[in-house]
């Protein structure tokens, strides 16, 4: 597994953070999930074989901006 970091900006509480949360889990292929509201600094580990635009472009992120840090 391959530690992804990135910054998503956009997200203004707590219900934001779970939104983000959910949509990274939700491709089955990532874990150990950490966001940070105040630095909209998010890290996960990903299977190899998952493109990160995959993640990226998961309906749950849409109204998000997000970035590679």
């Amino acid at each position: 597994m391959e530690r992804v970091e990135m910054i998503v900006q956009g997200m203004t509480c707590e219900h934001c953070v779970r939104r983000v949360e959910k949509a990274i889990l939700s491709t089955g292929k990532t874990k150990d999930v950490s966001v940070d509201l105040a630095t909209g600094k998010v890290s996960f580990l990903k299977e190899e074989d998952l493109a990160l635009n995959e993640v990226v472009k998961s309906k749950e992120l849409y109204g998000y901006k997000v970035s590679k840090s």
